[in-house]
């Protein structure tokens, strides 16, 4: 059973910059650019508060880099307000300990990053549906090493 979030906190909201491809850049690096088009430029705190009074904090480290959601049928693409959420869910994913490896948690915290970021409720609940299947489907959330 995953625990309800009562609220989401954003302290210090990122500033996010396009990473932009130059000129004679090497192979690897414009790979990397076009992979994780996002980089965060000062570091940023979401603090998860439950409704037992528990609460967890997420950073995102200054010079993160992230593609800005992978998001299954192009739904919301391109929506600024997406990106935050979208940072978020990549930092767990990316460490899943800080959620105790529980996926379903990633998905509901995006949800109502989502929503404290200024998302209406009906796309955010198309974008967790999305980022709900996308996840079951296509990522290994089992403890690693």
């Amino acid at each position: 059973m995953e625990k309800e979030i009562k609220k989401v906190i954003l302290s210090n909201p990122p500033h996010i910059h396009t990473r932009t491809v130059l000129f004679n850049e090497q192979e690897e690096i414009i790979e990397d650019k076009n992979k994780k088009q996002f980089i965060t430029c000062k570091e940023t705190v979401l603090t998860v508060k439950y409704t037992d009074n528990s609460e967890i904090t997420i950073t995102a480290p200054k010079g993160y880099k992230f593609d800005g959601a992978t998001i299954p049928f192009g739904i919301g693409k391109g929506d600024m307000k997406l990106l935050i959420p979208a940072l978020f869910h990549d930092i767990m994913c990316d460490n899943k300990a800080v959620i105790n490896y529980n996926r379903k948690q990633a998905d509901l915290i995006f949800k109502e990053c989502l929503v404290e970021c200024g998302v209406n409720k009906i796309l955010a609940q198309l974008m967790y549906l999305a980022v709900e299947a996308y996840q079951i489907l296509f990522c290994d959330w089992s403890k690693k090493k």
